[in-house]
């Protein structure tokens, strides 16, 4: 669920959700000719309007950070072009795999308070057992779960058999990943479920691995994920209206994702998505909010005078994981180099959704641009990547 700016594991549920899209009987929209305008243009705000032009993004909110504070945002072209509305300050734009930050900031929430811990096998905070069929003498721990260490697969034939169009999963996260991972379980495969190799061992990009860390703190506290997210994430950090679910959203808010079909000549309608494995990406809401985290995990886990997690626990998600299995994975976030900058943070990508979320520590300086459309090439979002950075030198 990550966009062309890092690994290409980690868009595979963009690419492999292609024949699903195809399969949607959807009108296509015509092009709109122009795009909601600022009043005032200046270059960047031309820069983004010619490049979604051109790329084809219907629907753009875009921001950058510096010295503890919003430094500047833009909001650029349709949330949903069928009804009009334009995008902007208030827009809830799905996050797709930038979501997971959010999902290790609460599970390390509960690590803090000892309700949790990273190294303890998940049998014994799970009602049910989880092992990988071919190692099945080797523990599963949070902290693998958290880095792609776990040697859990994203089985997609089974993601994209059970994707849901306008609607949350229906299933909880109990009974669904039950029936992934055990055996007797209805999607269970041996082969498709888990990856040859040993927990531990290797590297590979997982979508129920995050999922399944949800529910482990979901099994453990006795409460629902959302309900985890909101009581110490969203209500400390004001984050009104952010949810992971589609039934608690005010859907009029909520850009729709778009996909540009040349032989149309227009964009579809996508809908909104609803998957199994949702603590990984299905997290709306506004950039200036999705700003709020950022900062609180730029200022060490703090936002102004509200502490949402100690700094040591920062510091132990920005510390590399596991060195000689992947150099740029902290917990939750990972490090990559975009314009020539080491940065930290999360990209993602779903069907009509591509989202960045970077920041640079030393110099306290970040970026987020959210975007409803997919970017012919993945040049635009890389040019407007530069674009920001370069603006908060």
């Amino acid at each position: 669920m990550g966009t062309p700016l890092k690994s290409t594991t980690k868009v595979l549920r963009f690419i492999l959700a292609i024949p699903l899209l195809v399969s949607y009987l959807l009108i296509a929209a015509e092009v709109p000719d122009n795009l909601p305008e600022p009043k005032k243009t200046t270059p960047l705000d031309q820069f983004i309007l010619a490049g979604m032009k051109e790329a084809k993004v219907p629907g753009l909110a875009a921001l950058t950070i510096k010295e503890g504070k919003i430094f500047w945002a833009g909001y650029y072209g349709w949330a949903n072009i069928e009804d009009k509305q334009p995008v902007t300050k208030d827009t809830l734009f799905q996050l797709a795999s930038i979501s997971k930050t959010v999902t290790a900031c609460m599970i390390m929430q509960q690590v803090e308070q000892g309700n949790l811990k990273l190294d303890a096998d998940i049998n014994t905070l799970l009602p049910f057992k989880v092992r990988n069929p071919k190692h099945a003498d080797k523990p599963i721990t949070l902290r693998q779960l958290l880095t792609h260490t776990s040697g859990i697969r994203d089985n997609w034939n089974v993601l994209e058999d059970t994707w849901v169009k306008n609607g949350d999963f229906p299933k909880s996260l109990g009974k669904s990943l039950l029936a992934y991972l055990r055996e007797d379980g209805e999607f269970f495969s041996a082969k498709k479920s888990f990856y040859s190799w040993a927990p531990g061992t290797k590297n590979q990009y997982s979508n129920v691995g995050f999922a399944l860390a949800a529910y482990v703190a979901e099994a453990q506290l006795k409460a629902s994920f959302e309900a985890l997210c909101e009581k110490g994430i969203f209500k400390p950090l004001g984050m009104d209206g952010a949810t992971f679910r589609l039934a608690a959203a005010n859907l009029k808010q909520v850009a729709m994702p778009y996909a540009y079909r040349k032989k149309m000549g227009g964009f579809k309608a996508l809908g909104h998505h609803g998957y199994l494995d949702y603590p990984a990406g299905t997290l709306r809401t506004t950039a200036p909010h999705l700003a709020r985290f950022l900062l609180m995990f730029m200022g060490e886990g703090k936002l102004g005078e509200t502490r949402v997690l100690e700094a040591k626990t920062v510091a132990a998600m920005k510390k590399i994981q596991f060195p000689k299995i992947d150099k740029e994975q902290g917990i939750g976030w990972d490090y990559t180099r975009l314009a020539g900058k080491q940065m930290i943070g999360h990209d993602g990508g779903d069907p009509g959704v591509v989202t960045q979320m970077f920041c640079q520590l030393k110099e306290g300086t970040g970026i987020i641009a959210l975007m409803n459309g997919e970017p012919k090439k993945g040049l635009f979002e890389k040019a407007l990547t530069q674009r920001l950075i370069e603006q908060v030198k």
